[in-house]
């Protein structure tokens, strides 16, 4: 990998409605540090740094390892979130983060009969894209057991994606990161959503992220094919 870790930040969010978002992807909106994970294989290194370029991956070292061990490819860069909602108990179930393809597979994808662990329960305002700016909150992550969870494929095998649409970047990450404790991908549905984000609620989601299929990645700058918007309340 030749990208120096440093002068890659991930896209910003733009502020358009979300009505006006063509073709929407809408996934639950995480409550978490935003980072991007540079993934080498061949050099058995993985760097986690947060939007301001700060270096995470020393504080994040298991989730480091996980990710190295779930690609599947020579080397990539990953966006997502180091969020503790990924794992957090819900009456005995915990979040699954792989893509949910039908409502007929809802319940045995998106529900585990399995006991998540208990995680920190402080959550803040939900749908928060740089909570590691605030010092405290920071430390409270960092202490807190946590997990990757991945919305977006930057790069693969040293070829930049950021002109490849963002379905396409999505079924290129499904095919380049396995999952695990530690490493999740987000949930993302298409329009009709009701179902999906009625089940983001009851687990705590205060927010949904709407996202063009069509559109472009676009580092260190805001989309506004990339919006945010609080959850419904029905």
């Amino acid at each position: 990998m030749n990208r120096d870790p440093r002068a890659l930040r991930p896209q910003a969010f733009g502020n358009r409605r979300v009505k006006d978002v063509s073709d929407p992807v809408i996934e639950p909106a995480w409550d978490g540090v935003r980072v991007l994970a540079h993934l080498d294989i061949a050099a058995a290194r993985a760097a986690i740094r947060d939007s301001s370029g700060d270096d995470l991956t020393r504080d994040h070292a298991p989730i480091a390892h996980a990710l190295l061990a779930a690609l599947a490819a020579d080397s990539a860069i990953v966006d997502g979130y180091l969020t503790d909602q990924a794992t957090r108990a819900s009456e005995g179930r915990a979040i699954v983060t792989s893509e949910i393809p039908s409502l007929s597979e809802h319940t045995s994808q998106f529900f585990l009969g399995r006991q998540g662990s208990e995680l920190l329960g402080g959550r803040g305002r939900p749908g928060r894209t740089d909570l590691g700016r605030a010092a405290g909150e920071k430390e409270r992550l960092e202490d807190a057991p946590i997990a990757f969870v991945a919305v977006d494929l930057v790069e693969l095998d040293g070829e930049p994606l950021f002109e490849i649409p963002l379905l396409e970047r999505k079924r290129l990450l499904e095919s380049a990161l396995g999952e695990g404790d530690l490493v999740r991908r987000t949930p993302y549905v298409r329009e009709p959503a009701g179902t999906f984000i009625i089940t983001w609620r009851s687990f705590g989601f205060g927010g949904l992220a709407y996202k063009a299929a069509n559109s472009r990645y676009l580092p260190g700058s805001a989309n506004d094919d990339w919006c945010m918007t609080p959850m419904p309340r029905r």
